[in-house]
């Protein structure tokens, strides 16, 4: 076989399957042996493809190579398709929306927005120990959990010397309970004594008075008598101190002068009640014999 006849063969059949593939709308007129060769590897294998359409509704054919094995049958149903419109409300459950009896099938579904009741939980932080017993919560994981807080309603103490302190115990208080003191008053006077004062038993003092100094435990800070001024025997009270007094008592004290012999009298040291200091006649005598 020449090599003019082996190319017009090769030409022959280019032309027959560039034809083909211009009749699939794969190919130009002008397209070369490469070109159609693209265009033939291009062409997607399908096989047999099958479907099963209900009326109204259409089936697009996928494009490419198909063996003729696939078929595309209509849903038997007598001609009466009749469409159920239904609406659903989300739940925390999962719903399957399905016709009712009587209807071939759904023409729509309208799903109701997430109710108020159903919110997004994610950011709560309570847990069991936060919320009261009996009471209910949603935790954030969306877990419906009962409280454990404990309810103490109105919890009241009473302390006294001998329980002093009180415990409050961990739960819930309605804000009614009180912790008291049961007290009392006392008064007391000052002493020369030191006095400790003591609340009665089971009590506790919540005032006390101190009465005033009485009158006969005068302020003595700002005497200034010594010892030797104040009569022997005699006491006195200088700047709180009790003082027995150190001056002699003379009592009342006489004497006399001459006026030749003795000119002077001394007076003792101490206290004297009175008396006098006389002249005698002796001077007087003296002067009557000049």
């Amino acid at each position: 076989m020449s090599i003019a006849t082996e190319i017009s063969r090769i030409q022959s059949d280019r032309n027959t399957i560039r034809n083909k593939l211009i009749d699939f709308g794969l190919a130009e007129s002008t397209a070369n042996l490469d070109a159609l060769a693209a265009a033939v590897d291009g062409i997607a294998n399908q096989g047999a493809v099958s479907a099963t359409v209900q009326e109204g509704d259409t089936y697009t054919i996928p494009k490419g190579y198909h063996n003729g094995s696939g078929t595309v049958s209509g849903v038997a149903g007598g001609g009466n398709y009749n469409l159920q419109s239904k609406s659903v409300t989300p739940t925390k459950q999962q719903q399957a929306v399905t016709p009712d009896a009587g209807y071939y099938g759904l023409s729509d579904v309208t799903v109701g927005a997430i109710p108020a009741a159903y919110q997004d939980v994610s950011s709560v932080t309570a847990a069991a120990g936060d919320v009261l017993t009996g009471k209910m919560i949603v935790t954030a994981d969306g877990t419906v959990t009962a409280g454990t807080m404990a309810n103490n309603g109105a919890v009241s103490k009473v302390l006294t010397a001998a329980d002093p302190s009180y415990n409050v115990p961990k739960g819930y208080h309605s804000g009614a309970g009180t912790v008291s003191l049961d007290t009392e008053t006392k008064t007391v006077t000052p002493t020369k004594a030191q006095q400790t004062v003591s609340p009665t038993a089971g009590k506790v003092l919540s005032t006390v008075t101190v009465e005033a100094i009485p009158a006969q435990y005068a302020d003595t800070s700002d005497a200034t008598a010594a010892a030797s001024q104040i009569l022997n025997g005699a006491t006195a009270y200088v700047d709180g101190e009790k003082v027995e007094g150190a001056m002699p008592n003379n009592g009342a004290i006489n004497g006399t002068i001459d006026g030749l012999t003795a000119a002077s009298y001394a007076i003792p040291a101490g206290y004297t009640s009175g008396g006098s200091v006389s002249l005698t006649d002796a001077i007087e005598d003296a002067l009557a014999a000049i």
